[in-house]
């Protein structure tokens, strides 16, 4: 008699178990083609050179599709395949908050090289990525050399003077860089150099290996020009690592 009560008892557990699931099902099933399962918003983290729309479509997902349904893998292939800026991607979901998150991380820019008469995309290590026909460029200044260059896209530009400043640009605090217009590297005396054009007219000249320590002394020394009320000119890091500021020489004067 308690054996057969026991049974008893397990069964009625069993078919209990069985109701809540298949209800739970249904609720799923419900929950699945409701609204709440749905995409409401698309945003992107992690893009600085590229524009977060153009990365949204070409992930193809859209707000109003199912969250638990979303091509995640084949879009974060597909992103690294179109867009060669990228080194890697993460799709998130956050289905709480119904929105996806594409987290991007960049590789690194030193600027926009101008070579052989055209303009180039290139990386902190001297990869060549992308031909600019509008000379605009991603986030950083425009950088030339006096070396003759071979240049292949998808490949690394061989002149040390130029990966040397490559290599260094990146670590520059983008509020320095944002000064900076033209970068050149040169060859004075056997060594090369850098001639570097601001955005408000000064002229530096820096040592190749020591750029960021060079641009922190320009911004003490452009701070106290500026507040004597003196004019542009060449401020030379070569000659003496304290930086030495000579105005420009005026047209029709020689200087001895």
């Amino acid at each position: 008699m308690a054996e057969e009560t026991s049974r008893s008892y397990v069964r009625k557990i069993a078919y209990t178990i069985l109701i809540v699931i298949f209800f739970l099902a249904i609720l799923f099933a419900i929950y699945m083609e409701s609204p709440l399962a749905k995409v409401k918003s698309i945003s992107v983290s992690g893009a600085v050179n590229m524009e977060s729309s153009v990365l949204i479509h070409d992930t193809g997902i859209v707000v109003g599709e199912n969250l638990y349904q979303l091509p995640i893998l084949q879009a974060e292939d597909r992103l690294l395949s179109n867009f060669p800026m990228v080194s890697s991607v993460s799709i998130q979901r956050n289905f709480l908050e119904q929105k996806v998150v594409i987290v991007v991380r960049e590789r690194k820019v030193a600027g926009l090289l101008e070579a052989n008469g055209s303009f180039y995309t290139i990386l902190a290590d001297g990869t060549i990525l992308q031909k600019d026909t509008t000379g605009v460029g991603m986030q950083g200044p425009i950088i030339s050399t006096t070396s003759p260059l071979t240049l292949s896209l998808g490949s690394k530009v061989t002149d040390p003077g130029l990966l040397a400043l490559c290599s260094q640009l990146p670590t520059i605090p983008q509020s320095e860089r944002a000064e900076l217009s033209e970068l050149h590297v040169q060859t004075v005396a056997g060594q090369q150099e850098i001639m570097a054009f601001t955005r408000d007219g000064f002229e530096l000249l820096l040592p190749l290996h020591q750029l960021a320590r060079s641009l922190q002394l320009y911004q003490s020394i452009h701070s106290k020009l500026i507040s004597m009320g003196l004019a542009p000119g060449i401020i030379n890091f070569i000659s003496s690592g304290q930086g030495v500021y000579q105005p420009y020489q005026k047209a029709g004067v020689k200087h001895p």
